[in-house]
């Protein structure tokens, strides 16, 4: 009875004997299932072919069959101990079914065969880091290296591995090598723009993620980084365009429209005004359901401001920067909590034993400013993440809630009120402070910083700076304030930050609750 791989091969014209060879020939042109007859018939006339044996692997690995393929490897490592194919592909198939220990023992047994064989080594040196044996697998790289010097994949992950060990002059070297071996290795050359991104040579960094974009025309990181890179050398139009067109492949990347609106916002500073709300008004289109795109592209545009800034919109901005927020304000020379402590001194000199809420409290960073006061102190933020680094900061309690819902909720009065740069998320105070006004016991003081608008005020008496944050004139402060029953009001004129070398100008204001 004639086999169904017998009869595949002779309806295709291939009869008589069919060679190792031949078989190869057909899986290389794609003609898997016709290979597949021909290893099978190789193996009936010679059971211990392990070519065939190795040749039927490659088949099941390629119909994504790791259990068969990594049978089919060890039976043609058992068949012929001396051919150095079954091991590695043995190894790589344990490698992708995550059994690395068997994926070691494979090719360990290849290094006794092969032992000058640059593959196998940095397959072992791939397979330790992921094992954690992380300075042995760098000793095997190297062996790759020192035996084949132009092994590109070993010389990059050299690179990952001293990237990852913070040992940024040895993985620049590896990393140059390779992009000097293979200049349209895309990957080697996003990672080395990295590293040079991160010690401030974007230009170097940017004609890294060219490199890698002319290989690979929408590389995402390349896109992204360069994007990153010319935001920092003022080249805003060319970064808004990366950037857009980095988001197209992964619209979910908040990062990546935070920094969106920091292109829009650097086109806006450096006079590009049309072109910056150009790029808003595509943005916004884009991503409708973004509290991000819709917030920052409303600021560029100056139209369509809503009269606070979204919940979301302020969650999502700083639970992600929470990690680091501390460190960038650090950079921007904020100053807020400082000077409001000053401006309260001023007030009610070193008066003790208050009820207190510092009202947006953030990171807790006015804290230690208010507990030498305070009887107990009260933060309430909207972001969870801000309020994790508040912890232990000397709060009797911290509520995550927004701010005019937790004012509405609570049974509690207070003596005094702070709000550092927390004001400048709303554009219409009157319903905050209307929610605040009942919390507030008689002769209560309220301390705040905003943003301040110089010159001649807005119809509103405040706008929605590009900067995402609303500024407001002191006319309108003077009488908002007052409807709500404020008197005494103080106005002193700072600035809370410094943007881009530019001072941002502030109110820093204090009133007494009548």
């Amino acid at each position: 009875m004639t086999k169904p791989s017998d009869m595949l091969l002779q309806q295709s014209g291939i009869g008589g004997d069919v060679t190792v060879p031949v078989a190869f020939d057909l899986l290389n042109k794609g003609e898997v299932e016709l290979a597949n007859a021909a290893f099978t018939r190789i193996l009936q006339k010679q059971p211990r072919s392990a070519e065939a044996l190795f040749g039927l692997g490659q088949i099941a690995q390629r119909r994504g069959d790791l259990k068969e393929a990594a049978q089919c490897y060890s039976r043609a490592v058992q068949a012929n101990r001396s051919l150095i194919e079954p091991h590695m592909a043995l190894g790589n198939v344990f490698q992708a079914m995550g059994r690395l220990s068997q994926a070691y023992n494979a090719y360990k047994e290849g290094l006794s065969v092969a032992p000058g064989y640059a593959p196998l080594h940095f397959n072992i040196g791939v397979c330790l880091r992921r094992m954690g044996d992380h300075d042995t697998g760098i000793a095997a790289l190297k062996n790759a290296v020192k035996l084949q010097p132009d092994h590109v994949m070993a010389l990059f992950s050299l690179g990952n591995a001293y990237r990852d060990r913070e040992d940024a002059a040895s993985a620049e070297q590896y990393y140059r090598e390779a992009v000097r071996l293979r200049p349209d290795y895309a990957d080697a050359q996003c990672n080395l723009g990295g590293l040079l991104a991160q010690r401030k040579a974007h230009e170097e960094a940017a004609a890294c993620f060219d490199a890698a974009l002319r290989a690979v025309p929408n590389h995402f990181v390349a896109l992204k980084n360069r994007s990153l890179s010319l935001f920092q050398l003022g080249r805003y139009e060319e970064g808004a365009l990366n950037a857009a067109a980095a988001l197209k492949q992964q619209p979910d990347d908040m990062m990546l429209h935070y920094h969106m609106g920091e292109m829009i916002y650097g086109l806006m500073r450096s006079g590009n005004v049309e072109t910056a709300r150009r790029h808003a008004r595509e943005w916004a289109a884009a991503y409708p359901d973004n509290s991000v795109a819709q917030h920052m592209a409303a600021a560029a545009m100056g139209e369509g401001a809503p009269s606070r800034a979204d919940d979301a919109y302020v969650r999502e901005t700083f639970d992600r920067f929470s990690a680091d927020f501390e460190k960038v304000l650090g950079g921007l020379e904020y100053r807020a909590p400082q000077l409001l402590e000053a401006a309260i001194a001023a007030r009610i000199g070193d008066r003790r034993g208050l009820n207190i809420l510092d009202a947006g409290c953030g990171t807790g960073l006015c804290a230690p400013l208010l507990k030498p006061r305070a009887d107990k102190l009260i933060g309430v933020d909207l972001s969870g993440g801000m309020l994790a680094k508040a912890e232990g900061r000397g709060y009797d309690a911290l509520h995550e809630a927004e701010l005019g819902a937790f004012l509405r909720g609570t049974p509690d009065r207070y003596d005094l009120t702070v709000a550092a740069d927390v004001f400048c998320y709303f554009g219409d105070l009157a319903p905050l402070l209307a929610d605040l006004a009942p919390r507030m016991t008689q002769g209560a003081l309220l301390a705040f910083t905003v943003e301040r608008i110089d010159g001649e005020a807005p119809a509103g008496g405040y706008r929605l700076n590009p900067t995402g944050r609303y500024a407001h004139a002191g006319s309108y402060l003077q009488n908002v304030l007052a409807q709500h029953g404020y008197t005494e009001l103080q106005m002193q004129e700072d600035a809370a930050r410094v943007e881009m070398g530019v001072p941002v100008p502030c109110y820093v204001v204090t009133a007494l609750k009548a």
